[in-house]
């Protein structure tokens, strides 16, 4: 026969049976809460993917209607380096050219003069220089500005002007009314118009001949002679520019006529009249011709 068996016999409170209850309860309720936060997580990383997404999306659509619709076309006007353009707003298709940095400005040499012509009328001269060698002035702005004893400025009187490049020239501003005694003037030349000089040309060539400086009549002076445009191009206009001096080389007067559609190789007289004055030397008179390439 065999052995009876025994059964076997729970034991409540001991550490076999209770301890593998709680056991397993701490472990499903552990694998609950990494469920739970690794469903969390991964809905929070599909909001954010989501989210990104659509910015992405949405971004991409107001580009693209920016740039097809809103976006301005580029000009020479907009501050920007665009469209073929060698610097900012300048070259390429644009009309201003690029200058270096080191351009100099046009520049006054010696003193502004003031000659009272009549009563309360004065003319004013100016003579400039431009030092650059490979950039005219196709236009500045320049103005003279009359200051009283104390210094203030009181009147203004603004014209426009050119130069070529290296040139040296009067500028010339006559018989303005004033409204008050001047005790100073100044001049300031703005806002230059820079062109390369060999795109602009060469200062003309304008040969003088005969020329005769003395009184014209009792209340005149003058100087009158001949000018050839010697240039091959012609001139819708050319100023002749005469300036009186005294023995010591000083300016003591000066006027200007304008001859119309100068031709290359032509010759033309001319006559310039100044009120009389005195102390002149018609010897040491000075005349010039300026005219603007067309």
């Amino acid at each position: 026969m065999k052995p009876e068996k025994k059964p076997r016999v729970q034991r409540s409170g001991t550490r076999g049976g209770g301890h593998l209850f709680r056991k397993s309860r701490y472990f499903g309720l552990s694998r609950r809460v990494k469920l739970f936060y690794n469903n969390s997580m991964s809905r929070t990383a599909k909001q954010i993917v989501y989210g990104f997404l659509y910015l992405c999306v949405l971004f991409g659509i107001v580009a693209l209607i920016y740039f097809l619709f809103l976006k301005p076309a580029p000009t020479c006007f907009d501050n920007v380096q665009n469209q073929g353009e060698e610097g900012i707003d300048c070259g390429g298709p644009c009309a201003k050219i690029c200058t270096p940095a080191d351009i100099q400005p046009i520049a006054v040499i010696g003193d502004v003069m003031a000659f009272a012509t009549s009563p309360n009328h004065v003319t004013f001269l100016a003579r400039v220089t431009n030092a650059n060698s490979d950039f005219a002035a196709r236009s500045f702005d320049y103005r003279f500005d009359l200051s009283d004893a104390m210094g203030d400025v009181i009147q203004s009187f603004s014209g426009q002007s050119f130069i070529y490049a290296g040139e040296v020239k009067y500028i010339l501003l006559p018989n303005e009314e004033v409204t008050s005694s001047v005790s100073g003037v100044a001049f300031t030349a703005m806002n230059p118009e820079w062109a390369k000089s060999s795109d602009f040309g060469p200062a003309p060539q304008f040969v003088f001949q005969n020329i005769a400086a003395g009184a014209a009549s009792p209340s005149a002076i003058g100087i009158s002679g001949t000018v050839t445009n010697e240039d091959a191009s012609a001139f819708d206009k050319v100023a002749i520019v005469a300036v009186f001096k005294n023995a010591a080389g000083v300016p003591v007067g000066a006027s200007q006529t304008e001859l119309d559609n100068v031709a290359a190789n032509e010759t033309y007289d001319f006559r310039v009249t100044y009120p009389a004055t005195r102390n002149v030397d018609f010897a040491a008179t000075e005349v010039a011709a300026y005219g603007m390439r067309r």
